[in-house]
């Protein structure tokens, strides 16, 4: 078995056991924490049905996109409700629109639905890391959490936005490189095991986001 497949089933399990205090504690999530956990059940649908796909037909781009899809959504709800500067929520209400739009012309008509839709994906994940970027950037300098002397890193969401961070900006690299260097082994193996490491990475990242949860709701 080669390296990249058993990285990636270490991350799917360590994802399917971290539903598990993420489901006991669901209460303890505020409306932006439940987004967040939302993410992660379609993490774990995503890489349970791309595994099964696969397996069974040999082909799982289609529903690979199909998720790409779902978890944009997902996250522009959870940056929505994190991000607090009025034009950014506006476009982040919008912009999915737009995205939906290209994620059915590039499946359809420009790569079709047995390929790897990298232009969807590219826009996608460029859009999230902007998200990303803006909501740390906000947390640098929210006047609010100055006054109340409050750490951003004993705030639940600046750790699950860490953790989709590293997550999507070793993605990205995975995208930009896939058509480039698609001849050569590196982008075979090299780049999607950074990619799965990445995904390890935001799991314990989001499990200590759920335990700083959990103390403010103390």
């Amino acid at each position: 078995m080669r390296i990249d497949n058993i990285i990636f089933y270490i991350m799917m399990g360590i994802e399917c056991l971290l539903l598990i205090p993420f489901t006991l504690d669901y209460r303890s999530l505020d409306k932006s924490g439940k987004w967040a956990y939302y993410y992660l059940v379609s993490s774990v649908v995503y890489a349970v049905g791309a595994a099964t796909l696969a397996r069974v037909f040999g082909n799982n781009l289609w529903f690979s996109s199909s998720m790409d899809l779902a978890q944009f959504v997902i996250l522009s709800v959870f940056y929505y409700l994190v991000i607090k500067k009025p034009i950014i929520k506006t476009l982040i209400k919008f912009l999915p629109i737009p995205a939906i739009a290209l994620f059915f012309i590039d499946l359809f008509k420009l790569e079709g639905i047995s390929a790897y839709n990298s232009i969807f994906a590219t826009v996608r994940t460029f859009l999230l890391l902007c998200y990303g970027i803006a909501f740390f950037w906000q947390l640098l300098f929210d006047e609010e959490l100055v006054k109340e002397a409050v750490f951003i890193n004993t705030l639940a969401n600046f750790w699950f936005n860490a953790g989709l961070f590293i997550y999507l900006s070793c993605s990205f690299m995975d995208i930009l490189t896939y058509s480039v260097f698609l001849k050569f082994s590196i982008a075979e193996a090299t780049i999607p095991a950074l990619v799965f490491i990445s995904g390890i990475l935001e799991s314990i990242l989001f499990y200590i986001g759920l335990l700083k949860a959990k103390k403010q709701r103390i």
